[in-house]
Order: structure tokens, then C-alpha cells, then sequence
């Protein structure tokens, strides 16, 4: 008995749970900092209870079996993906909640657990490729199911997490980069729309990429084809649509979304006052609870989506560094696990929960500094948020599962 509790410690990644909490403590400490405010006094202690939560979660994912998940991955995937058809909306106006006994939860960062898992399991039994896209219809139905119910309510940014997963798996699983691009071309032809020089020479340049793969017998002629001609609709129907069926106030509140400057009174005051407020901090910053901007309520949203400029105000740009540090350890640390892995279920498992880690820090921080649209992302370990937070718990929890390399 003590031998395999010895074992079970040896095994244990005690860096990688010990970068979490210390990721969890510096959470709640700056969500006391800003604790000021009347409405954001109970914010601190209420992460502390979703970190309990997230904690016992994770011990119970580590518990089970790892033969659990995988056979379990279909029937958890139906029941984490259901309640996106019954969510109610918000105060802001976005149908993103679920109501259940009095509490209120966002089911769709509980469906992105689902999805892993079922993905995991249907790539962990087939190699991918355009050359033959029948093994891909399966995994895309189950991709493209809670990616609509979510882009439906309408949460961009959970829906683009959820896509990136899928992008992930099918890059593990056999796609080369250059078969991403080819299946992502019908959307870059989109953006390259608006400028006809580029959309032209992109167009040419695609079909010259397409006959190639296909003279190379690497790409069906009846597949290469079908991309070739989706290439050429996609940006031809999007500049019609956004000429004659956008009206103007629908084409201002996209430009907008992608520069909120050009309304720094409306769409751009986050952005804008969160740039204040890390440009405020300097090197070091002002000091724990000393920031102006997060106290005296500039910023919105500062315990969720803006919780890195809080931080930059307080600690400057040497605790912004060391959080990054911190974040980038732990994401280091979990792709080691992943290559010292070689059961393909596990490797895929831990490839998507640290593609969720990764898409969330870089589109989080980014929003944050401006180089990104506003999103609504919320950095990992460090945004308040019960549903958000034991998610994560969960994926650690996965991660630590897998890392104990056993088939319990």
C-alpha cells in the first residue's frame, strides 16, 4: 500500500498543480485588491468557493478510471452540449446562462470538456487528410454542433476556443499546415475580400497551390476543385453581402468590433481605458490596491476580461512579466507531458486542453493591450468566473490524469 501511494507521488506533477495555485492566489489577490468597490466586495471570497469547487472536481477527474473518459466521451459530450438549446440571457442581453435550482452557469465553457473528449476519442482511431475527407465528416457534425449553438447566443469568443480545439486535433492527427490553410482559405478569402488587389493574387496564388498538391497526387482533383471554387464564392458573396445586404449601422458595428478607436466613447472605452491603465503602471506599477483606473470604476469588467490590466496598473510591467512567466511554465510543462506520451487518446486530450489554455491567454492578453477585437476571453486561473474557473480545474485535472501515465 505505501509502495503505490510512493509510486502515486513520484508520479504526480507537482509543478504543474503548483503553478496553478500559485496562478489561483494571485487571482484572488487582485480580486481583493479591487474589492473597494461595493459591487466587487464579495468577488475575492467567491473565487476562493470556486476554487474549492474547481479542486474537488479535479481530484475527482483524476480519480476515476482513464478508461472512463474514453468510453464515457459520447454520452458526456450529448450531456454537456444539451443545455446550450435552453440558455436564458443576461443582463446584457447575450443568451449565454443556464439557470438550474437557483444557480446560474455558462454551459457552453462546460461544453468545450465535451467536445475535447469526444474529439479525442473519434481522431484517437483515425488519421485525417484532404486527400480523403470522408473520415472528417463525423469529427466536423460534432465540431460544428456546439460551435452554431454557441456562436448563436452569441459568444464569438467561446465559439472561436471551440474551433481552435478542432483546428488542433486535425493537426495532430495527420493535417500538415498547409492542409490547415487550404481548409481555412475560404475564410481568408473572406478578409482579403475588401481588397481587390490582394483577393486577386490570393485566388491566383490558391489555385496554383491546389494544382500542385494535385499533380503531386496529394489532393484529389474532385477535392481540389471544390476548395478552388469555394475560394473564388466565398469572397465574391461576402462582398455582396456586405454592400447589399449589410446596412450601414450593421456595417459601422462590425468595423467597430474590429476597431473600437473609432468609437472611444461607446465599443473602444474598454480598450481604451484598459491601455490607460497599463501605460499608468510603468515598471513596477503603483502598488497592490493602488490602482486608480480599477478603484475609481474606469475600467470595466476588471475582474473577468480586463483582470491583466489590473495587474499591470498594480505591479507594472515586472508583474506582468512574471505572470506571463508563470502562465507560459505551465503551458511548457503540459506539452512535455504530451510528447512523453504514446497513447493517442491521452495525446490528444492534453493537446486540446492546452490549446484552450493558450487561445485564451493570447486573445485575453491581447484585448487587453488593444491588438485584438474585445471578446470577452477570460484569462486563465486569474478571471473571476465559477463556470470558467472550474472549468479549468477540470482541464488541470485531465492533464494530471494523463500525466499519471496509468490505465486505472
Amino acid at each position: 500500500m505505501n509502495r503505490s501511494q510512493d509510486d502515486l507521488k513520484a508520479r504526480f506533477d507537482t509543478l504543474l498543480f503548483g503553478l496553478v495555485c500559485v496562478l489561483g492566489c494571485i487571482s484572488v489577490a487582485l480580486l481583493y485588491s479591487i474589492s473597494s468597490a461595493p459591487q466587487q466586495a464579495e468577488y475575492w471570497k467567491k473565487q476562493i468557493l470556486w476554487y474549492g469547487i474547481g479542486l474537488g472536481a479535479m481530484v475527482g477527474v483524476t480519480i476515476l478510471p482513464r478508461r472512463f473518459w474514453y468510453q464515457a466521451s459520447y454520452f458526456l459530450y450529448g450531456i454537456l452540449i444539451l443545455p446550450l438549446a435552453f440558455v436564458s440571457a443576461s443582463a446584457k442581453g447575450a443568451e449565454r446562462w443556464f439557470a438550474l435550482g437557483g444557480f446560474h452557469f455558462q454551459p457552453s465553457e462546460f461544453a468545450k470538456l465535451g467536445v475535447l473528449l469526444a474529439l479525442a476519442r473519434l481522431f484517437s482511431d483515425r488519421r485525417v487528410g484532404l486527400n480523403n475527407l470522408k473520415p472528417l465528416v463525423a469529427p466536423f457534425v460534432m465540431f460544428f454542433v456546439p460551435f452554431i449553438l454557441i456562436l448563436k447566443q452569441p459568444n464569438l469568443s467561446t465559439a472561436l476556443s471551440v474551433a481552435m480545439v478542432f483546428t488542433t486535433m486535425l493537426f495532430w492527427s495527420g493535417f500538415t499546415i498547409l492542409d490547415l490553410l487550404i481548409l481555412a482559405s475560404p475564410l481568408i478569402s473572406v478578409g482579403l475580400s475588401f481588397e481587390f488587389t490582394w483577393w486577386a493574387v490570393y485566388n491566383i496564388l490558391a489555385w496554383f497551390v491546389l494544382f500542385q498538391r494535385w499533380r503531386m497526387s496529394r489532393l484529389s482533383g474532385k477535392v481540389a476543385v471544390v476548395f478552388g471554387l469555394s475560394i473564388l464564392m466565398a469572397g465574391l458573396v461576402s462582398q455582396i453581402a456586405w454592400n447589399q445586404v449589410l446596412k450601414p449601422h450593421q456595417r459601422s458595428r462590425i468595423l467597430t468590433f474590429l476597431d473600437p478607436t473609432r468609437d472611444p466613447a461607446g465599443a473602444g472605452y474598454q480598450v481604451l481605458q484598459s491601455q490607460v491603465a497599463i501605460g499608468s503602471g510603468g515598471l513596477t506599477g503603483k502598488g497592490f490596491g493602488q490602482g486608480s483606473q480599477s478603484n475609481l470604476q474606469f475600467l470595466p469588467e476588471e475582474h473577468t476580461d480586463f483582470i491583466f490590466a489590473v495587474l499591470s496598473e498594480q505591479f507594472g510591467f515586472v508583474g506582468c512579466v512574471v505572470v506571463l512567466g508563470l502562465l507560459l511554465a505551465f503551458l511548457i510543462r503540459c506539452l512535455q507531458m504530451c510528447f512523453d506520451e504514446s497513447d493517442r487518446f491521452r495525446n490528444l486530450v492534453i493537446v486540446g486542453a492546452v490549446t484552450i489554455f493558450s487561445f485564451h491567454t493570447i486573445v485575453n492578453v491581447a484585448m487587453t493591450l488593444g491588438l485584438m477585437p474585445v471578446t470577452g476571453l477570460p484569462l486563465p486561473f486569474l478571471s473571476y468566473g465559477g463556470s470558467f474557473v472550474i472549468t479549468c480545474m477540470i482541464l488541470v485535472g485531465f492533464l494530471l490524469h494523463m500525466r499519471l501515465g496509468d490505465d486505472r
